[in-house]
């Protein structure tokens, strides 16, 4: 055990000795978010303003990763990306494909309730004055959706940066993760440390 007892001690080791696993945790997990409020709000406003069965498939597919376990969704990953030419098991990118599609289906939830509170003669409006799609999007809808964007932001971060289930198969001794450092060392006893680490996560 480093520390045998609870002292400040603890946060020291956290912060100057072993500080990488909670520095990939908030890269990863930002990267993710950005990924999942990107593609959450795109993929909203095509169901939203561009109904038809294409669109209406991939919104029930985007729900799939929040019914499936995350243990079966980290098995599933190092299966589909472990050989060529997709090789990407014991990378940072395989955990941010693993944090985004876990994560997307809160942003595109979130953007589909707050675009279905915006008439549509506004998308129309803008068509008339011969504005684009992305024009559209950019000046007039995503000004509005800035409530459901910062609920998307909180909410996958957050979900990213303690997540466990699904990374824990995923993360390596080169690219660890804050909590599967925290859940080895508890299985190694070192309480204290395990405890400090814990407490620096939750002010992230």
């Amino acid at each position: 055990v480093l520390y045998p007892n609870f002292s400040l001690g603890n946060y020291q080791e956290v912060l100057f000795n072993v500080p990488r696993a909670i520095a990939n945790s908030f890269v990863l997990s930002s990267a993710s978010t950005l990924l999942d409020v990107l593609l959450g709000t795109l993929i909203a406003y095509l169901v939203v303003r561009r109904r038809s069965a294409t669109t209406a498939a991939l919104d029930s597919c985007v729900m799939i990763p929040y019914a499936v376990p995350g243990t079966v969704i980290g098995v599933a990953y190092i299966v589909a990306f472990n050989v060529a030419p997709l090789e990407l098991t014991g990378g940072m990118a395989i955990l941010v494909l693993c944090f985004v599609f876990r994560n997307m289906p809160v942003g595109v939830r979130a953007g589909i309730a707050a675009l279905a509170q915006i008439d549509k003669s506004l998308d129309e409006a803008s068509s008339t004055l011969r504005a684009s799609t992305w024009r559209t999007l950019t000046h007039i809808v995503l000004p509005l959706l800035k409530p459901a964007i910062v609920a998307t932001l909180v909410f996958s971060f957050t979900h990213a940066m303690t997540a466990v289930s699904a990374v824990i198969f995923l993360a390596t001794a080169k690219h660890n993760l804050a909590t599967v450092y925290i859940i080895g060392r508890v299985e190694a006893g070192e309480y204290p440390l395990a405890i400090a680490y814990s407490t620096v996560l939750m002010l992230f």
